[in-house]
Parts: C-alpha cells; sequence; structure tokens
C-alpha cells in the first residue's frame, strides 16, 4: 500500500525519506523576524509525524530587512547574521526525525523594484531595474543563501510565483525589457541562469537547489502551462527540483481566486495537475513536485503512479493532521483527521489578515507544545478515572468527548436528534459544501475507538429529566454541549431592533430551509450575518427552483469571507444561480406580500415583493440545560454556542478540547 509515496525520492544529492512535501507557506510566526518557539513545535510536529520534505516560507533576501509594511514583524524573516541560531534549531528539530528542510528564498519587486515599468496596482510606476540593481540582488540572494547553508538547511527554493521578483523576469506578461534580461524566453530566463550559476558555486553539492515556477499566470499573455514547460526544458539539469504552482502578480490577482495557489472545498482534489504533466514530459534530470489541494493519500500514491509529478505537496492535509504520513502507512487512513478546504482559519488568517496560522480542524496549529501530540500525550497522564457526562453531541460535545475519553475516561453522550454533528449537518447541504461533514466522520471513528457510548433522540426536556438522568449515569463531570438556535426576530446589531413582521407565517430561519421546509417564488434572504450561511441558502433556495434575493447591511458580500479563503468562489457561485445580492440594504419591515427594504447610506426605500423571507441574524444559546444540570453535579460547564452563540465550527472545536482535556 502506497509503494510509490512512500519511496525514497533523490533530490541532487539529497535523499528524501517518501514522496511528501509540506510546501512553504506563510505562518505568521516569526518573532521580529527570527525563528520562534512556536515555528520550531509546528515544523517539528510535521516531521515527526512522517513528512519526508518540509519547505519554511520565507527569507527575504533584502539585508537588514523592511518592516515598513509589517509592523508585527511576523513574516517574512530578514536576511540577517541573527537568523542563523534560530533556523540551526529549526534543522536539527526536522533533521531529529529523519526529514529533509529546505528554505524559500524570496525577492519582491515591491521592495527592491520593479522588472520593467509597469504600473502598480495604485497606478505608482517605479523606473525598471538597472544592471547595477540587478547584480546587487544578485549578491543578496547569495548573502540570504548563505545563511541557509551556515543553518544546515538542506536545500534553498528560489521563490518564482505568487508575484516574486522571479517571475516577473520571466513572465511574458511582466518583462518588456529590451536589454539581455528580457526579448526572448532565453532572455527573460538569464537574470535567473546567472543566479543559478552563483549559487551553485556557493552552495557545493550537499545542499539542493530549486525553483518555485508559476506555470500558470491567467494573464493574458502570460505564462502558460505550455510556456512553463519550455521553461522547465531550459532549465532542467540546472535545477535539483522544481515546485510547480500557480498565481501571478499584485494583488489584484485576488479578483480571480483561480490566479491564487490555494483553493477552498468548492475545487476538485489535485487540481494543478494540468500544469505538472507537460513539464512532466520534458523535466528529464530535475524533480518535479506538484501541490493544489492534495489532501487524500490514495489521490497522492495516484499521482504518482500515473507519473504526474514525481513528489508532492500536502501541506493542507498535514496542517489538519500532521501524523497522516505515519497514519497512512500503517494502513490507518480512517484516523487521519480531514482537511475539510474551507480556508477559513489558515489562509484566511495568516495571508488575508496576516494573522498567525490555525486550522479549523485542528486546534493544535501554533499551539504544538501544549495541545499537540506531545501536550496531549504529557496531560493525559492523571489519577483516578472519571465519569463524564456530555449533553449534545455537536463538534463541540464530540471534541471533549475525543479529548476526555483520550485522557481514560469514560465518556457518554446524549444527543437530542438522530445522529451527532450538530450544525455541521447543516452546513454540509449548503451547495459545494460536503466535504465539511468529514470531520463528523472523523469524529465517530474516533469515539468508536475510544468507548464512548453515544445515545441519540435522547433529548433533556426538565430539571427534572435531569436529575434522573444524573442518577443513572452518575457522573464526575457534566458537559452541556446543547448548542443554538437561530434568532427568529431579526435583532441585529444594525439597527439593534427586531424586524417588523418577523412573527408572520412566511418568515423562516435558515435552520427550517435546511431542515426541509419547502419554499418556493420570490424569496428575500436577508443576512446580517458575517460568514457563508446566508450565501450559501441563497444559493441552496435558487438551486431548488427559487427566485432569491440576498440583502446585507455589510459593504460586501459576507465580510469574514475574504479574497483568501471563499469569497470569489461564493460571488460566482451566486451569480450562476441568478442570486441578485444588495449591499448596504436591509429591512425595514416585513409584510404579508413581501417587504420594504432599505438602502443604509441613503435611506431610500422600496416594496420586495416575497413569498417567504428567510432571517439570518445570528444565533442564541438553545433552552436552559445549566439551570437543569446545575447544582446536581458539583462539575458542571457549559461549550459551544450555548456558551457563546453563532461561533465557528473551530471555537466549538476549542471549547470542547480546552472542557475534555482538563478532567
Amino acid at each position: 500500500m502506497f509503494e510509490r509515496l512512500f519511496s525514497p525520492l533523490q533530490i541532487g544529492n539529497l535523499t528524501i525519506p517518501n514522496r511528501i512535501q509540506v510546501t512553504p507557506h506563510e505562518l505568521q510566526y516569526f518573532d521580529d523576524g527570527l525563528v520562534s518557539d512556536t515555528l520550531v513545535d509546528y515544523y517539528e510536529e510535521r516531521a515527526r509525524g512522517g513528512a519526508g520534505l518540509l519547505e519554511v516560507s520565507q527569507l527575504a533576501v533584502k539585508p537588514g530587512g523592511d518592516w515598513e509594511h509589517d509592523s508585527a514583524r511576523r513574516h517574512p524573516m530578514q536576511s540577517t547574521p541573527s537568523i542563523v541560531p534560530g533556523l540551526r534549531r529549526l534543522a536539527d528539530a526536522a533533521h531529529a526525525h529523519g526529514s529533509k528542510i529546505f528554505m524559500e528564498v524570496a525577492a519582491w519587486p515591491r521592495v527592491l523594484g520593479p522588472v520593467s515599468s509597469v504600473p502598480l496596482e495604485t497606478g505608482v510606476t517605479l523606473n525598471e531595474l538597472s544592471h547595477d540593481e540587478i547584480r546587487d540582488i544578485q549578491h543578496f540572494y547569495r548573502i540570504a543563501a548563505a545563511y541557509v547553508k551556515e543553518s544546515d538547511f538542506d536545500g534553498v527554493d528560489l521563490h518564482g510565483t505568487h508575484g516574486a521578483l522571479i517571475e516577473h523576469f520571466y513572465s511574458p506578461a511582466m518583462n518588456r525589457r529590451t536589454d539581455r534580461y528580457g526579448g526572448s524566453i532565453e532572455g527573460r530566463l538569464t537574470f535567473l541562469f546567472e543566479l543559478i550559476d552563483m549559487l551553485r558555486s556557493d552552495l557545493g553539492d550537499r545542499m539542493a537547489l530549486g525553483l518555485r515556477l508559476c506555470a500558470d499566470e491567467r494573464l493574458e499573455s502570460g505564462v502558460t502551462p505550455d510556456y512553463a514547460a519550455k521553461v522547465v526544458q531550459l532549465l532542467d539539469g540546472k535545477l535539483d527540483f522544481i515546485n510547480v504552482d500557480s498565481g501571478s502578480s499584485g494583488r489584484f490577482e485576488a479578483l480571480n481566486q483561480f490566479a491564487l495557489q490555494t483553493q477552498p472545498l468548492y475545487v476538485e482534489q489535485a487540481y494543478g495537475l494540468y500544469m505538472s504533466e507537460p513539464i512532466m514530459k520534458v523535466a528529464k534530470k530535475t524533480r518535479i513536485g506538484i501541490a493544489g489541494r492534495i489532501t487524500d493519500p490514495v489521490v497522492a500514491e495516484n499521482i504518482l503512479e500515473r507519473g504526474s509529478a514525481d513528489y508532492v505537496g500536502m501541506t493542507r492535509a498535514l496542517i489538519a493532521d500532521p501524523e497522516l504520513p505515519r497514519k497512512a502507512k500503517e494502513g490507518r487512513l480512517e484516523d487521519i483527521r480531514p482537511c475539510i478546504g474551507t480556508l477559513q482559519d489558515c489562509w484566511g488568517r495568516s495571508v488575508a489578515h496576516e494573522w498567525p496560522m490555525h486550522c479549523t480542524v485542528n486546534l493544535a496549529v501554533g499551539f504544538e507544545r501544549t495541545r499537540g501530540s506531545l501536550g496531549l500525550r504529557e496531560g493525559s497522564e492523571r489519577g483516578r478515572k472519571r465519569k463524564i457526562l456530555i449533553v449534545g453531541g455537536g463538534v463541540a460535545g464530540l471534541e471533549a468527548a475525543r479529548a476526555s475519553s483520550e485522557r481514560g475516561n469514560e465518556v457518554v453522550i446524549y444527543e437530542r436528534e438522530a445522529d451527532v454533528g450538530g450544525q455541521v449537518n447543516l452546513a454540509k447541504l449548503l451547495p459545494g459544501r460536503t466535504d465539511i461533514g468529514a470531520i463528523v466522520s472523523w469524529y465517530k471513528v474516533q469515539l468508536s475507538k475510544n468507548s464512548v457510548r453515544v445515545e441519540t433522540r435522547k433529548e433533556v426536556r426538565s430539571a427534572a429529566e435531569a436529575q434522573y438522568l444524573v442518577e443513572e449515569e452518575k457522573p464526575d463531570t457534566v458537559i452541556i454541549a446543547s448548542g443554538s438556535a437561530p434568532i427568529r426576530t431579526g435583532i441585529q446589531m444594525i439597527t439593534f431592533r427586531e424586524v417588523v413582521g418577523w412573527e408572520g407565517p412566511s418568515v423562516k430561519t435558515i435552520d427550517q430551509v435546511l431542515g426541509g421546509e419547502k419554499i418556493s417564488g420570490n424569496v428575500l434572504v436577508a443576512d446580517s450575518t458575517k460568514y457563508i450561511m446566508g450565501p450559501g441558502v441563497a444559493e441552496y433556495l435558487s438551486r431548488s427552483g427559487a427566485r432569491v434575493t440576498l440583502v446585507t447591511p455589510h459593504l460586501h458580500l459576507s465580510p469574514d469571507l475574504s479574497f483568501f479563503n471563499q469569497s470569489i468562489h461564493v460571488f460566482k457561485r451566486l451569480r450562476a444561480s441568478n442570486v441578485e445580492i444588495l449591499p448596504l440594504t436591509w429591512v425595514k419591515r416585513i409584510e404579508p406580500e413581501g417587504a420594504i427594504l432599505y438602502e443604509i447610506p441613503t435611506g431610500r426605500e422600496w416594496k420586495m415583493e416575497a413569498n417567504a423571507v428567510v432571517l439570518n441574524t445570528g444565533r442564541e444559546r438553545a433552552g436552559d440545560l445549566w439551570s437543569y444540570f446545575n447544582g446536581l453535579v458539583t462539575d458542571t460547564r457549559e461549550i459551544g454556542d450555548c456558551r457563546v452563540a453563532g461561533g465557528t465550527i473551530r471555537d466549538a472545536i476549542v471549547g470542547g478540547y480546552e472542557a475534555g482535556s482538563s478532567v
């Protein structure tokens, strides 16, 4: 099983133990431009889990650094001698578990100057780099690579995509020079040819040298997979490896997310093969890697068997579960915690907001020392085995059960519905979002293995029933995870008032819609929240045959759906479903024939005819189980949406872990 995936790979003079790569990705874990304990712990966890090749992003080549645009100083790393001790710690952590580790080294036109005098997205035009400036930049690369070599890293990956300077040199769209650094494809590669010769001389035979190559800029007259294959033909044998990627120059690339290198759950797995396959046909000596939502070891093995790549980037999969390689090798596929593909807490934090990266389903990301595999093992040492009663089987309750049972406790869950999963069971019904449900399936497997007893269709409706349950189960701890219900009145922090007419029979909640109530005709969806449920329900209704108008008081659709996770995909899907979107608009009142809408900045009002109005303005705790159980058991806790209603999947998992791992 997985013979190709776990076979060794020769890159230059290095032997990589398997074909699983953690690609360079922005973490925002640096501390004042230096390696932090958080960064070391993060990479060591993935090395311990069995990844063969780790890559770190990124070392900027400009000496001394440039913090003008990053006051937090968390990314990128700066090219100074002070980085060496921390990088050596990082290399030692990877090597201790048999992994190899490369550093991505980058230069950016916005910092060092443009290849050609093309206006930036702001409209500012800078003079193209002079030959003296080009030589200085090449020297900067040599200094940065020397620090990497001194730190005992195994390789250097030259960043040549996502708008990096090297990409601008070889891109026919961005390079309009007429000197020896432009013109033909060979001319556009001259900068890189010269740089490779310099670094080969400096690094010697011990270290691998490679390139992160943009194989599809999705710009008119830009790099295409066929053009990229010609680039690789000219580089074949000069470099030890090439990481095939996509993503064009500048920040306006975010207006078309297909120009970015990381796609959400709306896109199929292994979507980058159309780029790597033509390159593999021409690469005879250089090893080729591909990434792009490769989250399943079976898919990864198939890619290698087909000859579509020599190794596979499985970054998001190893964010969700650092132990994926080990589990796959042992045949424990059901134990691999799935990446659900929302990009909400990884890219949606580190790139969109420049906040330290987290993960929706793996709360240990960024907290490996306390919440990772080592932390959980250390925390599991306790005395007496305890009985834990969890009321509610949403993801908060499921995580509490998993964490508590991992510590050897006896755990039972009481769930009022026919199945566990809570709101995830509704969210996965939204078009294109089935993958979200994978996390519930994973929890079911883990709880079964840990002998957690699950009682479904068991609802606690009174204090008497709570007392009976406590007398029957005799728990030491009760964890209430009973979830939330939609706010029916439409109250929100835009008007601070209920929506007049909310009591009418045509007014529905998103839970009613996804629960199966039939709604047709003209439908108004009024969504004041910031994430996916409003737009998702609008698309759901439209695909069911309704004519849908979506109003939001925000400036644009669902602000938490940033350009760097899902927003463009969601916008395109709504357009394809003929959903009309009205921003900066809200409901003044609901009438029998529809609703009176108004434009918030101007106060302009108009009437919209509607057969149904769906209000989505937030959630509130479901029931009052706390009053039922409080006093019956000394240790009674609330977690998840019954504590803070309207939270995310990650919020629920964090709350469940904190409760379950502390009893």
